[in-house]
């Protein structure tokens, strides 16, 4: 909530007011509201069924798809076959499978002391500097706006945390990371654009393929919590809660500088496509 409230009044002053803000900021909303609900039942001992976090999901997704953030196509390799565009379904059905696959993907990792906020800050980072180098300026501030959101809960969210994300800002963060790369990065890309950002973004992805793949050779239900995820791993080989987060933030490093890398090693290329796809 803390995050929410910091962003939005900025994104409003900076942005201003028009289709694009409203529909992250009622998609925001959809997700800060559904996720103090499950934050509600936790904090009282009980359970909060998955398949209404679910729901809202695809209806924040569907938000930000109506306000124009959508992944409208996409070019062979580096844009010299040209530019493909997606079919009205399939721009959706990609849009849901990011969008609601990313605030899944912080949700799941969200369980240990600054893990989740340091992760999504080298994200945003990452985003600012790809939005920043193709001119996309309105996604570049708001990627820096997240970024010193984050980083003032980060304060207090390092171990032994004060203050915790909860399902609300760790479904956020996702919702606003997948609204920030599909903005800045993969609304119309080359795939070497896509996989930049996939690369952004490789410790939540790469943990979530890993405990849904243990779930389902388990015959769990993959939305049941357990001690498979990256960092419950490393616990268990002896390290202690900041040499943990210490090895990740590293590793997400790595990822993030290897994708700036890339996408500068094309970026002439990646240019000339844009160039010819804008009027």
């Amino acid at each position: 909530m803390a995050i929410f409230l910091g962003v939005t009044p900025l994104v409003i002053i900076f942005l201003g007011v028009n289709r694009l803000t409203l529909s992250f900021i009622l998609g925001g909303c959809m997700m800060i509201g559904i996720g103090l609900i499950d934050d509600w039942y936790k904090g009282r001992g009980k359970e909060f069924s998955p398949w209404p976090k679910l729901f809202f999901q695809f209806v924040a997704a569907t938000i930000i798809f109506w306000g124009g953030t959508r992944i409208v196509g996409i070019s062979d390799w580096v844009g010299e076959g040209g530019f493909h565009v997606f079919p009205f379904w399939l721009s959706l059905l990609a849009t849901y499978l990011w969008v609601v696959g990313l605030m899944n993907m912080m949700n799941f990792i969200d369980g240990m002391d600054g893990l989740a906020g340091g992760v999504s800050t080298i994200a945003t980072l990452t985003l600012f500097f790809i939005a920043f180098l193709k001119g996309e300026m309105a996604i570049a501030l708001l990627s820096m706006v997240m970024t010193g959101a984050i980083l003032a809960f980060l304060r207090h969210n390092f171990h032994p945390a004060t203050i915790f994300l909860g399902d609300s800002g760790s479904m956020f963060l996702g919702f606003t990371i997948a609204f920030l790369s599909i903005e800045g990065a993969i609304k119309g890309a080359t795939f070497i654009s896509v996989m930049v950002t996939i690369l952004a973004l490789g410790i939540p992805i790469f943990d979530m393929v890993q405990v849904i793949i243990t779930r389902l050779k388990e015959g769990r239900p993959i939305y049941q919590a357990d001690r498979s995820h990256l960092h419950h791993r490393l616990l268990s080989k002896g390290l202690n809660q900041k040499q943990v987060i210490m090895i990740l933030y590293l590793i997400g490093l790595g990822f993030s500088l290897t994708s700036l890398l890339l996408f500068l090693f094309f970026e002439e290329r990646n240019f000339a496509l844009f160039s010819k796809l804008t009027p």
